[in-house]
């Protein structure tokens, strides 16, 4: 990816708007006009294209030429071309989006039903309580988190609405998540995720754990803000070593919802997530100047190995983290992965 296309995905890729710091951002001429088709493959692979293409819209509607470079009526004409592309973008990922939440909502309505310890987590969730609404953030499954001992009530649930297990193996026996599948009405496949801890590795579930009483019990304080920043931070760090914008993103969104920072660090402090959520606010303030994260991060306290985490997990690194040159980058997240295993020890 050429850093044309990361100015503009850093510029595109905040829910609220254009990012001013985004850096440098020239326009497409028409002979490089295959480079906005880039940008957009870019924006799907780091999860981020309802943003992308809600900002791309605005300024195709009220400025192109800020995005293209050309003879006026090529311009103009591939304004129009562009528009009615990025909107059909917009409506594939708003069906899908609404289609997967209709699944969640059938399965919690059975679940508060009867009482069990479900919880509906990232997704779904993070798009209706921190980015505004199922249009605004993309998602490719339903999550669930539950409650060990209702993990068998929850599968006699699921089987009853059609979907079935699929039989894990080798090393994903071993973690604490259970994949369900039916063939949706469109011809696709609808996947639940089911987790009784959202930190699925082995190696790291001794130092960092996310539980269903540790995000959503009562006596840990319940899903709130903190709970799923807490969240975001450790399935960018521990699922995907920040490999997306998207788990950024999250992590902005979440904090300007209104974090209360007493029970960050607390929480934190239980689930062994500091490292990854210091992580993730310090990018987010990085690459968008978010003053709500970099207000939460100078409120953590101190934070173990904070010099060196920040030269290991860089925005040139999460913003290359799906181009053909990532593997240059595969050291620093070994030592990144060393880093969380020792950091609460």
């Amino acid at each position: 990816m050429n850093r044309q296309i990361f100015n503009w995905l850093t510029r595109l890729s905040d829910p609220r708007g254009l990012n001013a710091n985004g850096g440098h951002c020239a326009p497409f001429p028409s002979a490089g006009e295959p480079s906005l088709s880039a940008l957009l493959e870019a924006a799907l692979r780091h999860n981020v294209r309802p943003a992308v293409t809600g900002n791309l819209t605005a300024l195709l509607q009220t400025d192109p030429v800020a995005l293209l470079a050309g003879e006026a009526r090529w311009v103009e004409e591939t304004a129009k071309r562009r528009l009615a592309e990025v909107k059909q973008l917009r409506q594939i990922d708003v069906g899908r989006a609404m289609l997967l939440a209709h699944c969640a909502r059938e399965i919690l309505a059975k679940t508060q039903a009867a009482g069990l310890p479900v919880v509906l987590v990232k997704g779904a969730d993070f798009a209706e309580n921190a980015y505004g609404g199922l249009a605004a953030r993309t998602f490719s499954d339903v999550d669930l988190l539950v409650r060990p001992d209702a993990e068998p009530a929850l599968a006699a649930i699921l089987s009853g609405y059609g979907y079935q297990m699929a039989q894990p193996s080798g090393r994903h026996i071993e973690r604490p998540e259970r994949q369900w599948t039916r063939p949706d009405a469109f011809g696709g496949i609808t996947v639940v995720d089911v987790h009784t801890d959202m930190v699925h590795a082995p190696d790291l579930r001794s130092v960092q754990t996310l539980t269903y009483d540790l995000y959503a019990g009562h006596e840990n304080g319940g899903v709130t803000p903190a709970a799923r920043l807490i969240l975001a931070g450790l399935h960018g760090a521990t699922s995907h070593l920040f490999g997306r914008l998207q788990y950024v993103v999250d992590g902005m969104m979440i904090a300007r919802t209104g974090v209360d920072p007493v029970e960050l660090r607390q929480r934190t402090g239980r689930t062994g997530a500091l490292l990854p959520v210091a992580t993730m606010l310090r990018l987010a303030s990085e690459l968008y100047e978010c003053a709500d994260c970099r207000d939460l991060l100078s409120r953590l306290g101190p934070v173990p190995w904070s010099r060196l985490e920040r030269n290991l997990i860089t925005p040139s690194m999460v913003l290359s983290a799906k181009d053909n040159l990532r593997f240059r980058f595969r050291p620093q997240r070994h030592l990144y992965r060393r880093l969380m295993q020792i950091n609460m020890k």
